[in-house]
């Protein structure tokens, strides 16, 4: 049988096993018909002790590829007994999950992943028009692929979070006092090297110290074409957002059980690291933080002034 024989078959089985439970949507049902949306059953990969992969019986080998999981990373999350991880599309962003419980993640609507898109087209200087047009699609392409990995001996079945409970995960701010306050206005220098307070690269080299190089100096140049003259970090109710000259790019959502829940993981990953405990330490109050970072890039001569934001 071919390759591309098998791949078919392939699909025609995700599809068909559609038909045994509904899929869950990307998005709740609109109210007025959409262009697109597509629903997926959930898909399990299966990972074993040497690192195959599986799903729905098949493995990358039928299909003449060699893909396997690495395995001194399987060793290490058998050991912290993290038993599946999932990711999953919706219409307002890509979640994550570990043992089923929700992780910071990516949020997302149609205007942020398209100005994602122009300023990424900006910073590489290539047409990227058709991911553009394939921007609203993602969103409205019900995937959910969960990785389901080798169980430790004795350990308990950790179950997989429902689809119900899964299409409807969301966060939800604390209250509470503000835990910390950073508020930094920065600059990227025509050199592609950070300044703050107005003291630069240049001003500090006599010291021996050596700032990095944050941008070229071409993606500067490109940057300053398309007159994207800043960004801007901020955290809000639900996450930390960031924006190109005030629009909005993709965003992180978090709350203090998302964030708490990554601190778990990362304790569990890496139990001796000094970072699992300045995680845990942090973790519990990082979505009370007042986080207001700007960052101000070289503006091209001539260049209409973009408003400065709202802070």
């Amino acid at each position: 049988m071919s390759k591309w024989t098998w791949i078919a078959l392939l699909v025609a089985i995700v599809l068909v096993s559609g038909c045994g439970a509904p899929a869950q949507p990307a998005a709740a049902p609109p109210k007025a018909a959409e262009p697109f949306m597509l629903a997926l059953p959930r898909i399990v990969v299966k990972v074993d002790a040497a690192g195959n992969l599986s799903a729905f019986g098949l493995s990358p080998a039928l299909f003449g590829l060699d893909i396997r999981f690495p395995q001194p990373l399987l060793d290490s999350l058998v050991v912290a007994n993290i038993q599946h991880l999932e990711i999953r599309t919706l219409s307002r962003g890509l979640v994550i999950f570990a043992n089923g419980k929700p992780l910071p993640h990516i949020g997302w609507d149609d205007e942020s992943l398209t100005q994602a898109v122009d300023l990424a087209q900006a910073m590489m200087g290539q047409d990227l028009s058709l991911v553009k047009k394939l921007v609203p699609i993602v969103r409205r392409l019900g995937l959910d692929i969960v990785v389901q990995l080798p169980k430790q001996s004795g350990a308990p079945d950790i179950p997989l979070i429902s689809l119900e409970e899964g299409a409807q995960v969301a966060p939800q701010p604390s209250e509470g006092p503000t835990t910390a306050i950073v508020k930094l206005d920065a600059k990227v220098t025509e050199q592609g090297t950070p300044a703050i307070f107005d003291v630069t690269a240049e001003d500090l080299a006599p010291l021996g110290v050596a700032l990095p190089q944050l941008l070229d100096p071409e993606v500067i140049k490109r940057l300053q074409a398309a007159n994207i003259q800043y960004l801007h970090v901020r955290s809000q109710p639900g996450g930390l957002f960031i924006y190109a000259n005030d629009k909005p790019l993709p965003h992180l959502v978090w709350d203090s059980r998302f964030l708490v829940n990554a601190a778990e993981l990362v304790k569990q990953f890496m139990p001796d690291s000094p970072y699992s405990v300045l995680a845990n330490e942090i973790a519990p109050g990082l979505d009370r933080a007042d986080i207001d970072v700007l960052v101000q890039l070289p503006v091209a001569a001539g260049a209409q002034a973009v408003p400065p934001p709202k802070r």
